[in-house]
């Protein structure tokens, strides 16, 4: 998997034979690093310089594609012009677009009910976070314990199957974090598809992600002959076929975008 800033050359050409870009990333662990508590993970200075200048760019069509709640993800980030899109892509403003996924309408009461069980469940495991985004749910394992983090998967596995033995719930599991879903087949890879589609020119897609939900959306990514990046260590597992390290590398990557004719 090649380092994208090491065939940049390359890649910028490829930018350069389409007329648009769609510039889409992740939140965290992408544009910003992993932290103690997701509130306090803020946009870098330089990330966000270079997103205000690529909105302006009219060959860039630009957004973030997050598991943050949507009204979460546009005040955390707070730039006007870009795509939001928000519970890994069932709601979603900009381009036009003021989208909620009319199936995930119908399980946020039945969400609520999950998480508040789940804080009960395990209020006694030190550190963990139930965080109910109203269209999905997280439990937040940044800060627990090896010890405990089996417990707490058992217990969500054990709380879900109880509320949707038919499967119409699902859980996935990310970096320090389970998230529990409605299984409408929807996740960030339609969310791409659907901005792409609604861009309209065909622009050449690019998405930066450093998770595992992120593998759809570099899956339609790489079928419209774009660029997806993973953000970590190499690793064989991921369907990307490119790679940066870290957040600071996607923030370089944003000033190169910003400040060259690609």
């Amino acid at each position: 998997m090649p380092h994208l800033l090491n065939i940049w050359s390359v890649v910028s050409r490829q930018l350069l034979s389409s007329p648009r870009v769609l510039l889409l990333l992740d939140y965290d662990g992408t544009l910003t690093p992993i932290v103690a508590r997701p509130e306090i993970a803020i946009l870098p200075d330089e990330a966000r310089r270079s997103l205000e200048e690529l909105v302006d760019n009219e060959r860039f069509v630009v957004g973030v594609v997050s598991g943050r709640e949507l009204a979460e993800l546009e005040g955390l980030v707070a730039i006007p012009g870009l795509i939001y899109a928000g519970n890994h892509g069932l709601e979603m403003s900009g381009l036009g677009m003021d989208f909620v996924h009319p199936e995930a309408l119908g399980f946020i009461e039945l969400l609520t009910e999950i998480a508040g069980v789940l804080e009960q469940e395990l209020k006694d495991v030190p550190k963990v976070l139930v965080h109910d985004k109203k269209l999905t749910l997280s439990v937040h394992l940044r800060n627990v314990l090896d010890s405990y983090v089996g417990k707490v998967d058992r217990t969500v596995t054990s709380v879900v199957e109880a509320y949707a033995a038919d499967g119409q719930i699902k859980i996935t599991r990310g970096k320090k974090v389970l998230e529990v879903r409605p299984n409408i087949g929807w996740g960030k890879g339609e969310a791409i598809e659907k901005i792409r589609q609604d861009c309209g020119d065909n622009p050449v897609p690019m998405f930066f992600g450093d998770d595992l939900t992120d593998e759809d959306g570099f899956a339609v990514v790489q079928n419209a002959n774009g660029i997806a990046v993973y953000i970590g260590p190499p690793r064989q597992e991921t369907k990307a076929l490119h790679q940066l390290e870290s957040p600071a590398e996607v923030a370089q990557v944003l000033a190169l975008l910003a400040g060259s004719d690609a």
